[in-house]
């Protein structure tokens, strides 16, 4: 399959196209906004496009309908594109190349034009899952594979802020990608994060400043505009999920942190002191948080396994140096020592129980 790898995760979201615009007609797009520039300059160009209520979603995710259409809208004329589906058209073809693919879909011309020049194939039972959201390593292959990029310009060499080892399929693209400014350096990524629209368009702006002028920088001596924060612990699976902040003293708000991922307490990565970490790991019926026992397997972690935060476009990466398990009536004992540098992850112990607390330990690497 070209196109995509089989790490996916599908929710359909229709674009209903709107005539181009600046980015500064986007509500949900600042002038001060990481992708600002990117959006902006892919959308004076009609390549990219909002939603009906003028909103862009920059932070929404990004499906294989709509990674298409961008892409082939940067690389093939409006001619092209438009008359792509005549000989479907006259032969009274119901779908395009796809079972799921059908003519009067907005995107079936995209997909047309994007098979024909090799850039997607379909999955192995014949589908093209226009539904399914793409994640980093699928959007660097078939944006740098469409470009005919030659990834042979790009070294390999270890990198703590990206999941991957020389072997990987997808570790060419993302080595080509951090040496030549296509992503933020400064950020951890996982092959199996999902992409978001606004980097999406980001990487394609970011290629074509390698194209045709030379390597892109990012500033990095400003102030960070974004408000993400997320954790990646491969051990356990979590990719990319989101961590909200919480007051040690109003459990209410604790808990209602939790529907969203993991809590934080005390000080923020950028700080460089203690943060504790907190998690569900017992299903109860009250609870219908999807992360409910997000850390039921939290006693899988080991002493060498690394912890990944991503905060206001920033990375930091923890690796675990001990682990305990304490009693629940003294889980106050975390708040002390506050000026380490140091993470705490816990959750209570044994799953489905609330009297112990397992703790582990990170020191930043």
């Amino acid at each position: 399959m070209r196109f995509f790898q089989s790490i996916t995760i599908g929710v359909l979201v229709c674009l209903i196209f709107a005539t181009p615009v600046s980015a500064t007609s986007y509500p949900d797009v600042s002038s001060n906004h990481p992708h600002y520039t990117a959006i902006s300059a892919l959308s004076d160009t009609g390549i990219v496009q909002g939603y009906p209520n003028g909103e862009f979603h920059p932070e929404g995710l990004i499906n294989r309908a709509e990674a298409v259409k961008i892409l082939i809208k940067t690389l093939y004329d409006e001619e092209t594109i438009d008359s792509s589906l005549d000989a479907h058209w006259a032969a009274r073809h119901r779908y395009v190349r796809f079972p799921d693919v059908l003519i009067n879909e907005w995107f079936g011309g995209f997909v047309e034009v994007a098979y024909q020049n090799t850039v997607v194939e379909g999955y192995p039972d014949g589908t093209f899952k226009p539904a399914n959201n793409i994640n980093f390593a699928e959007a660097l292959k078939v944006i740098l594979e469409a470009n005919q990029v030659d990834l042979s310009t790009a070294e390999y060499k270890e990198n703590k802020f990206i999941l991957m080892k020389k072997g990987d399929w997808f570790a060419p693209y993302f080595t080509y990608a951090y040496q030549y400014n296509l992503i933020n350096q400064n950020k951890f990524y996982h092959p199996a994060q999902l992409i978001t629209r606004g980097e999406f368009v980001e990487v394609i702006y970011r290629l074509k400043q390698v194209q045709e002028s030379g390597l892109p920088e990012f500033i990095t001596d400003e102030e960070p505009t974004s408000d993400e924060y997320t954790i990646t612990i491969p051990k356990l699976n979590i990719i990319d999920l989101a961590v909200n902040f919480a007051n040690t003293s109003d459990e209410t708000q604790a808990l209602d942190v939790l529907k969203e991922g993991l809590g934080h307490y005390l000080a923020p990565p950028s700080d460089g002191r203690k943060m504790i970490l907190f998690g569900h790991s017992s299903g109860y019926s009250w609870d219908n948080s999807p992360y409910k026992t997000i850390l039921a397997q939290i006693d899988d972690l080991a002493v060498g396994d690394r912890i990944y935060l991503n905060y206001h476009e920033k990375g930091y990466v923890y690796e675990i140096f001990n682990h305990e398990i304490i009693a629940a009536k003294d889980d106050y004992t975390l708040l002390e020592d506050q000026q380490v540098n140091e993470l705490a992850l816990y959750t209570c112990w044994p799953p489905n129980q609330i009297g112990q607390r397992y703790v582990v330990y990170g020191k930043p690497v």
